[in-house]
């Protein structure tokens, strides 16, 4: 177990793969915490991993939580896009249900450490960017078909979903091609981005991104597989029947707010409880600073949505 900043922080597998991994962070003495599970950007790729929100991962803790911030198979690595992608993230998250009881295959020393500290009622996603879209795709896996991905097995239900510059409406990121050529050093990175975790992928990348990091995803542009992008996309699993904070920045070049404020709309017009926050002068990476206004508007309101989601 390695100490962390505010408790400790243990590395737990959840698969096989190396990018099936995750670190789970508890706060400092006993108690049961409710949980915050931290999913990372990066258009889906394998170049970007956890590093990414490891500030915010640092931030919850000391405020109590416990953090359980994920790595999946990404693009430019085996098994990544669809639907390792979104299996990895859904397993993920249900691990949790070992963690909490202490059962964990291979003799991983996380779930002694875990065993009666998780809320298993109180947990909600936290994404980034992409992260964003998995994280409000994972409150909708109930409603999926059979056979989908992220179907399988009961699951860990979610009490509450949060997207930080989210990529929500997938049909409109096809249509714009964002992300494309993701990686190729021709074509400029957001300002203060983060440096890439596995830059050697970069020329795989480009090339898998010549139409955008959606179409990369998916494995097809949005007209020529509804059917998929229907699963897949947060907007077009409404309504997810979890209350949802959404965060932008009007200065993202990213993504833009245009995703945010389109799904909010839809949300809202099919019932769902949603509360969109944008923040003006904030650019992609600055809602997840933790020491921006953006951040503080999601601590400042993750005690109430998840009051709300319990009833």
């Amino acid at each position: 177990m390695v100490t962390a900043r505010n408790g400790s922080v243990v590395t737990v597998r959840y698969g096989s793969a190396p990018s099936q991994t995750g670190d789970l962070y508890l706060p400092p003495g006993e108690g049961v915490h409710a949980v915050a599970v931290l999913i990372h950007g990066g258009f889906w790729t394998a170049m970007l991993d956890r590093s990414q929100l490891i500030p915010l991962a640092q931030d919850l803790v000391a405020r109590g939580y416990a953090v359980w911030n994920i790595d999946y198979r990404g693009l430019g690595e085996d098994g990544g896009g669809w639907p390792g992608t979104l299996e990895d993230a859904a397993a993920a998250v249900d691990v949790l249900a070992g963690l909490a009881a202490g059962d964990l295959p291979g003799g991983q020393t996380a779930a002694d450490s875990a065993r009666g500290r998780l809320d298993l009622d109180r947990v909600v996603t936290i994404g980034h960017s992409a992260g964003g879209q998995l994280a409000l795709w994972l409150a909708s896996r109930p409603g999926l078909p059979a056979a989908a991905p992220g179907s399988g097995g009961r699951g860990v239900p979610l009490a509450a979903a949060v997207a930080l510059a989210g990529v929500l409406d997938l049909r409109a990121a096809d249509a714009d091609e964002l992300g494309a050529r993701f990686g190729d050093p021709s074509v400029p990175p957001p300002a203060r981005a983060p440096a890439p975790a596995r830059p050697e992928l970069a020329p795989t990348l480009a090339s898998l991104t010549a139409h955008g990091a959606t179409a990369a995803l998916l494995d097809g542009r949005a007209d020529d597989l509804p059917d998929r992008y229907a699963l897949a996309s947060p907007l077009e699993r409404l309504p997810l029947g979890v209350p949802q904070l959404v965060v932008h920045g009007d200065a993202d070049t990213g993504v833009p707010p245009d995703q945010s404020r389109t799904y909010l709309t839809a949300a809202l017009e099919r019932g769902d409880q949603v509360e969109y926050v944008e923040v003006p002068g904030a650019d992609h990476f600055d809602v997840i600073d933790p020491d921006h206004p953006s951040w503080q508007a999601v601590v400042r309101r993750l005690p109430d949505l998840l009051k709300t989601a319990g009833g």
